[in-house]
């Protein structure tokens, strides 16, 4: 009994293999199909390279009365080929997210450039109808003293302002710049000192100096009176 069960067994397995596998075939086309329309060329090439060459090995084992193994490679093609539309799926919509983070982006852009606009127009406008700085006042062209001895009752200031010096007291910081060796408060210094006399400054220097002067209070600029009607 138990051998006559056996030889049953045998025979359907036999009769199953034997027959062609048209729904296996079906499902892979299906599936393959359905990873070309997902572009799963682009976003799982070698997913659906493998799906599509398992599938065209099972064809020819079809073809070659081969069912057994064209069932193999309709298996292994139906596991790439959904693997394939699972990858391409994810890699549309990521791109798709990217797409749409772009878009923002861009959006915030124009938004902020067109905020910006206006503004940078009106700045620009009002540097174009701002009224102009007074010229600085001149160096001597003819500065020919490069030392000065300290007499009583002077100041930096009053050195800076005398014609053979700077000729402008503003221009006090350039003396204490060079001679810091021996002054250590711009407000103290003593008869009997002989002054450095800077003569190697550029225009940038002259102007930075006249700036520090207007921001120091050691030695406070009066402010300018007017006539009382």
């Amino acid at each position: 009994m138990l051998r006559c069960l056996l030889f049953l067994t045998i025979a359907v397995l036999a009769s199953s293999c034997a027959k062609p596998p048209y729904l296996e075939m079906d499902a892979a086309e299906y599936m393959v199909n359905r990873a070309h329309e997902k572009q799963a060329l682009e976003f799982a090439p070698s997913e659906y390279e493998a799906a599509q060459t398992a599938l065209t090995d099972a064809r020819k084992a079809m073809q070659d009365a081969e069912y057994a193994a064209a069932r193999d490679s309709l298996g292994f093609a139906l596991k790439h080929a959904r693997r394939a539309v699972i990858l391409a799926e994810e890699g549309q919509a990521k791109q798709a997210a990217e797409a749409a983070a772009r878009a923002i982006e861009e959006e915030k852009a124009r938004q902020s450039r067109q905020k910006t606009q206006p503004e940078e127009t009106a700045r620009k406008q009002q540097v174009a109808t701002a009224p102009t700085k007074p010229a600085p006042k001149p160096l001597p062209k003819t500065v020919p003293t490069t030392s000065y001895n300290v007499n009583e009752g002077e100041t930096l200031w009053t050195i800076s302002a005398q014609p053979q010096v700077y000729g402008d007291g503003l221009l006090w910081p350039l003396l204490y710049q060079a001679n810091r060796d021996q002054i250590k408060d711009p407000r103290q210094i003593f008869p009997g000192q002989t002054l450095s006399i800077r003569r190697d400054m550029t225009e940038k220097d002259v102007e930075e100096a006249r700036q520090k002067a207007l921001e120091s209070d050691i030695f406070p600029v009066p402010e300018p009176v007017s006539d009382k009607q």
